[in-house]
C-alpha cells in the first residue's frame, strides 16, 4: 500500500482568495481520480512481471477516496489493514514477497509444490488436487521414504517412487521483482496534474 500526497501550491499560485476555497475539494477529487489511474496502471503490469498471476489477484488492486479533509489517496493490495479479504493469505502479504523479498513459511506444516503434478492455467495445483490423491491410499501417500530425505506426495510405481508434489519448508523471494512504488509514482506524475486542473476548472464553472 502507498499514499498519495497532493502537492498543489505550485498549480494555484495564480488563484485569488475566493478561487481558493475550491482548492481542498479538486485536489481531494484528482487524488481520488489519480489513485483509480494507478490501480489499472498496477493492474495492467501484473501480467508482466509475474508469471500467470490469477485474475482474483489481479482484480485484487484497490485504491481508496480522498476528501477535503484527508488529502490522501491509497492504492495497493487488499489485506494487511487496507480492504478486508477471505484469503487464508491476504493479495497483499503475497505480493509483499514480490516487492520487498523476504521468507515465506507455511500456514500449515509446509508449503505444496507441484512437482510432476498437473497444474491449473496459473501454474497452482488444481483445488481438492491433494485431497484426491490423498484419497487413494493404494497408489499415493504422503511422506518422506526411507533412503530418502525429501517430504512430499509420492506415487507408488512398480518398481520406484515418483514425486508428484513437494512439502517444503519455506519459500525465498528476492525483492524487486514487481516495481510497486516505480509504478505508483509513475502513475502520479503522468495523471495528477491533468486531473487536478480538470478538477479545478470544473469547480470553477460551477
Amino acid at each position: 500500500m502507498l499514499s498519495v500526497h497532493s502537492n498543489t501550491k505550485k498549480l494555484t499560485a495564480h488563484l485569488n482568495r475566493v478561487q481558493r476555497k475550491q482548492i481542498p475539494f479538486a485536489t481531494a477529487k484528482a487524488l481520488t481520480q489519480t489513485a483509480k489511474d494507478v490501480r489499472e496502471s498496477l493492474k495492467k503490469a501484473l501480467p508482466r512481471y509475474l508469471h500467470r498471476p490469477t485474475p482474483k489477484l489481479i482484480s485484487s488492486v484497490r485504491s481508496d477516496m480522498a476528501t477535503k479533509y484527508n488529502v490522501t489517496a491509497r492504492v495497493g493490495f487488499a489485506g494487511l489493514g487496507f480492504d478486508k479479504t477471505l484469503w487464508r493469505e491476504s493479495p497483499a502479504e503475497i505480493m509483499r514477497y514480490h516487492i520487498k523479498g523476504g521468507t515465506r513459511f507455511p500456514n500449515k506444516r509446509a508449503i505444496a509444490v507441484p512437482v510432476k503434478q498437473t497444474t491449473n492455467q496459473y501454474g497452482n495445483l488444481k483445488r481438492n488436487a491433494i485431497k484426491n490423491l490423498l484419497a487413494n491410499k493404494t497408489k499415493y501417500f504422503s511422506g518422506t521414504p526411507k533412503g530418502m530425505s525429501n517430504a512430499g506426495i509420492y506415487q507408488r510405481q512398480k518398481k520406484k517412487l515418483k514425486m508428484l508434489v513437494a512439502w517444503e519448508p519455506k519459500a525465498t523471494y528476492q525483492g524487486g521483482r514487481f516495481p510497486f512504488k516505480t509504478i505508483v509514482k509513475l502513475g502520479v506524475a503522468k495523471n495528477y496534474r491533468k486531473r487536478f486542473e480538470k478538477a479545478l476548472q470544473d469547480a470553477l464553472d460551477k
